[in-house]
């Protein structure tokens, strides 16, 4: 635009919700994924705990210094949550039968990813809030039913 120049708008803004259509969204992304359980069925030491830890993504198996002998290290489970469930470890014959990796089932880590619209922790409260309306809707409709 020249100097001097001035723009005549009107403008109509409309609030939505995702349910009406996702461009309403302020969620980019969303998922849940169960946790991971590693049991070491037997104590891995030096190098082929280095190699073990290799299996994994970074953080989730630790090298520690062993208590029974030392300067020895073994291997130990620090963090399954970081796992990416490569199974890289049942490609080595010599973890395969002394390495498994478990999902729990009743242990879900959720992830939320925001625009930046609403906070993350706001989209969580705001859906567990429309879940707990919904649920004690459909209690209601039951019990109503059963009268």
């Amino acid at each position: 635009m020249n100097p001097g120049q001035e723009l005549d708008l009107k403008l109509l803004a409309v609030k939505g919700i995702g349910k009406d259509h996702a461009k309403f969204s302020p969620v980019a992304t969303a998922y849940y994924r169960l946790l991971t359980e590693i049991v070491l069925k037997k104590e891995f030491y030096g190098d082929q705990a280095e190699r073990l830890k290799s299996c994994f993504s970074p953080g989730v198996i630790k090298i520690v210094d062993d208590k029974k002998k030392e300067g020895r290290t073994k291997a130990v489970v620090d963090n399954p949550r970081l796992d990416t469930c490569s199974r890289q470890v049942y490609m080595h014959d010599e973890f395969k039968d002394f390495v498994e990796v478990n999902k729990i089932r009743n242990h879900f880590i959720f992830s939320i990813e925001s625009t930046g619209a609403v906070s993350c922790e706001n989209l969580m409260r705001e859906a567990i809030n429309i879940l707990m309306t919904k649920a004690q809707n459909l209690l209601n409709e039951i019990n109503s039913k059963k009268n």
